[in-house]
């Protein structure tokens, strides 16, 4: 199990993702950090959070008041490093999703979006100034190549794409950590899970390298299955196929004679579908895979701080090749998103060839290096969390008006992790409970 790194934020691990760095290597790093619910359906939904965005670069996420505006959003960052391009197509697709937002100006095609023949230079200038206090400022100031595309240059591409997906994990608490299943296809790497204490500044951290996903899992073969029982190649000259194809048009003709002895009353109509269907012997229900709970347990027995868990991360996205800019990227939106009081939060680095397959990118000429890193940070899934709408459901009834409307307030924010609960609460006792309860249910839906 890795040891936490020392608690300054951005140290020496920030540097060595730098160090691969070279004059004559073209080096492309695509990070994307997608928020996803345990209940929800998609990552980066739409409602789970508004774009902060600059307003040149528009969006079709609901824009965050004012309290919000520094709240960094959770997008996909594409950077280069390396000698100047004259002409790269880069293309970013989603096979099911959609696009809420890109910069700079790219053509939309479909399930695409696309920059064609940018040019990648070392000297330049960005078409609009970010602010300085903006959180993508340090990004527009990093040492990285321009990205002139569609008569708009920056330092870097930006893309906001919600991209369906139903989270198959689950989690409960066990005496010195968490039990994590997994049921995605692929493998769940540097898992984390941050869980608040009773100090807003303390947090308990569990850590595990990976978790194997469904394919992963080894296979087990069925009972009297053999390789020798396998079906061969059928050749279709042969005489097996011939004679296959001649008892097919009999049985053809046969049937064309029944139904005409039937119509004249020479023989018995045959059994309506329903009645039919009801004799055949029920299909017996397909099991679901097995998959045992991997143990998650804590990096440490005392609570650690923020800014350790965010080193801990940062350490991480250096050995896997990332530089400055954009662990610092990650690590501010981790910092915002990662961290809540009423759960615990898991994080991990999505399995690459489900980044490909979820959001494949193409670069025309390809790169010397390719980096392409996925971080989800999985809400909701903590067990405590139901005993704590449990607790705001009851609060829904408080005889003070106040409690009453911060209760369904925070309900509201939860959205579908609180719909199974609300559901039942439409029959409580307290009529109090059960209208606020039908108005949260309104709005989910």
């Amino acid at each position: 199990m890795a040891v936490l790194c020392a608690p300054i934020l951005g140290t020496h691990c920030l540097a060595e993702g730098d160090s691969t760095q070279s004059g004559s290597q073209l080096i492309v790093r695509d990070v994307g950090v997608y928020l996803v619910s345990a209940h929800g359906k998609k990552m980066n939904d739409s409602g789970l959070f508004r774009s902060t965005l600059p307003g040149f670069m528009q969006s079709r996420r609901l824009s965050a008041d004012s309290e919000g505006s520094d709240k960094p959003t959770p997008l996909g960052l594409i950077t280069f490093a390396g000698p100047e391009v004259k002409d790269i197509d880069v293309l970013v697709e989603f096979p099911s999703g959609r696009f809420l937002s890109h910069w700079p100006t790219a053509r939309i095609q479909s399930r695409r979006i696309y920059w064609r023949a940018c040019q990648l230079t070392k000297s330049g200038s960005a078409s609009f100034q970010i602010p300085g206090s903006h959180w993508l400022s340090p990004l527009q100031q990093a040492d990285r190549l321009f990205v002139n595309a569609n008569n708009k240059s920056d330092r870097f591409i930006l893309y906001d794409v919600e991209v369906n997906h139903t989270p198959q994990i689950s989690m409960t608490h066990s005496a010195d950590g968490f039990q994590v299943q997994n049921r995605e296809p692929g493998m769940l790497q540097h898992l984390t899970v941050i869980q608040p204490t009773d100090n807003p500044k303390q947090w308990k951290l569990a850590a595990v390298d990976q978790i194997p996903g469904l394919s992963n899992q080894k296979s087990k073969p069925q009972s009297g299955t053999d390789d020798k029982t396998k079906a061969s190649k059928v050749d279709p000259l042969s005489d097996k196929k011939l004679k296959a194809k001649a008892a097919a048009e009999e049985a053809a003709k046969l049937k064309v004679l029944g139904d005409q002895l039937r119509n004249v009353g020479a023989l018995p109509q045959l059994l309506s579908g329903k009645a039919a269907d009801s004799k055949k012997p029920a299909t017996p229900a397909k099991t679901e895979t097995k998959v045992d709970p991997v143990k998650v347990p804590y990096v440490e027995k005392q609570p650690v701080s923020r800014e350790q868990i965010l080193s801990f991360w940062g350490d991480y996205l250096s050995e896997r090749g990332l530089g400055k800019p954009e662990i610092e990227y990650v690590q501010r939106i981790l910092n915002d998103y990662g961290f809540r009081e009423d759960q615990a939060t898991v994080i991990y680095c999505m399995d690459e060839g489900v980044l490909d397959k979820s959001v494949p990118l193409e670069l025309t000429p390809h790169p010397d290096v390719l980096r392409r890193i996925a971080l989800v940070i999985l809400v909701d899934v903590d067990p405590a969390l139901q005993k704590h709408i449990d607790l705001l459901i009851a609060q829904l009834g408080d005889p003070v008006w106040a409690k009453r409307e911060e209760a369904q307030q925070e309900l509201a924010e939860y959205g579908r992790a609180a719909q199974k609960q609300l559901q039942q609460a439409t029959k409580n006792k307290d009529l109090e409970i059960v209208f606020r309860s039908e108005q949260l249910l309104e709005k989910i839906k």
